[in-house]
């Protein structure tokens, strides 16, 4: 049967008669089903191959993924030896190859989200195949519907890890997931329900070794889908990438807050998204006695209470505002959305300053340990904090704004230090 898919005859026919020239003309006589089933194959081999070579040494997920496309390829090999091979390997097997394919997409993908696979959810779909079509090796109208209802499932299960992504990375390459998704449980969807409406008398409609409308529809959307779960899995690995390194380029690599390309980036957005007369506040920090820490103690020491302060000041934010290491010993927070009153809006900048003070203040135990041998007192560190609150609607140009909360902040060492004092312009800039 499909062994012989394609067949070449060659008639001969003369041209030119009575000179004795011919030429051999190759004609393709092939059957519609046959060649889907070597376009499934050589298709989903090609994909595995393919992510294979992006993935080998790099990502397990791509693997992964690899494997899937592998498996793919081997179940419609199976599937196109149909009579010519036990039933139990054409039928058995192959169904819960798919099966195995499309949980292991759906592990590719929780894995790929950096979130716990719920495995008895994603793989029980391939045990039941493997023993439902063992009992009903002989019930193709059963076979074909419980078939129907374990893809949706498992297309279901596949588009809800996607969906979860969805909401805190979107993408090009998740949506096209998820549309590959929807194409193949609207096709099993429709086989399933051939499956219980059909007569008995109909079932070649459904047979995957006999041309129909339904096969033809089916195996053509099978090689669409996989091209469209290819290039959706290449896009989210290419996004996450871009992700990655417009991350790195916005970080500060030791403390892992904002850099001043970050800060930057908010505070030309800020007319944008806190439009109007809404009062904002950008907090000036410079950490005292720093250079004395790191001359007694040694650069490791001081990149560790570094490391250390940052995370204090973090934890003493909430999510909404922007926390930025300049460089060196400097921190910058700013705080949003303080309302449009002057004095209030001052007072709720006043409390978030004074609560970092007071944290940044406390002990910190590695110190007495890393620096033995000099006082603590020689080297235990404040902070001084200059304030200025601004318009939401006029924080340009970024530069003035600085200007004035470094001023303040040298106003507030001036003062004795670890110490908040805000620029004093009477009304926000």
């Amino acid at each position: 049967m499909f062994p012989a898919t394609v067949l070449y005859t060659v008639p001969i026919r003369w041209f030119l008669r009575g000179k004795g020239r011919f030429f051999a003309r190759w004609q393709l006589a092939v059957t519609d089903i046959q060649v889907l089933f070597t376009l499934n194959i050589v298709v989903a081999f090609t994909l595995a191959l393919c992510l294979f070579a992006v993935g080998v040494g790099r990502d397990r997920e791509m693997l992964t993924w690899a494997s899937a496309f592998g498996l793919h390829s081997i179940a419609y090999v199976l599937l196109a030896f149909r009579g010519v091979i036990p039933d139990l390997l054409s039928i058995t097997l192959a169904n819960t190859l798919v099966a195995v394919m499309l949980s292991m997409f759906t592990e590719g993908v929780y894995r790929f989200e950096q979130v716990r696979p719920p495995r008895l959810l994603i793989w029980l779909p391939a045990l039941i195949t493997a023993i439902t079509f063992t009992l009903y090796i002989d019930n193709f109208r059963a076979r074909v519907g419980i078939h129907g209802i374990v893809m949706v499932y498992q297309m279901a299960l596949l588009m809800w890890s996607i969906a979860r992504g969805l909401r805190t990375q979107p993408g090009r390459g998740r949506w096209i997931v998820v549309g590959a998704a929807l194409l193949t449980t609207m096709i099993f969807m429709i086989r399933a329900g051939f499956a219980v409406s059909v007569d008995a008398g109909d079932n070649a409609m459904l047979s995957v070794t006999q041309t129909s409308p339904v096969q033809l529809v089916s195996f053509t959307t099978t090689i669409v889908a996989l091209i469209m779960f290819a290039l959706g899995l290449l896009l989210m690995f290419k996004e996450r990438a871009e992700q990655f390194s417009l991350s790195l380029a916005l970080k500060d690599p030791l403390t892992q807050l904002g850099n001043r390309r970050l800060l930057n980036n908010v505070l030309e957005q800020w007319p944008r998204k806190y439009g109007g007369d809404e009062i904002g506040a950008l907090l000036m920090m410079d950490l005292d006695n720093f250079k004395k820490l790191n001359d007694s103690c040694g650069h490791t020491v001081g990149d560790q209470y570094l490391v250390e302060v940052a995370y204090r000041i973090r934890e003493n934010t909430k999510a909404v505002d922007t926390v930025v290491r300049l460089g060196g010993d400097e921190f910058v927070v700013l705080l949003p959305d303080l309302g449009s009153d002057c004095s209030a809006a001052r007072e709720r900048a006043q409390i978030v300053a004074e609560r970092i003070l007071a944290e940044v203040a406390r002990p910190y135990p590695f110190l007495a340990v890393a620096c033995q041998g000099t006082p603590l007192s020689s080297y235990e560190c404040g902070l001084s904090i200059g304030a200025a609150l601004f318009r939401s609607a006029s924080c340009r140009p970024h530069e003035n704004l600085l200007k004035h909360a470094d001023a303040a902040m040298y106003d507030a060492k001036k003062r004795g230090r670890h110490q908040v004092v805000f620029h004093d312009s009477g009304e926000p800039l």
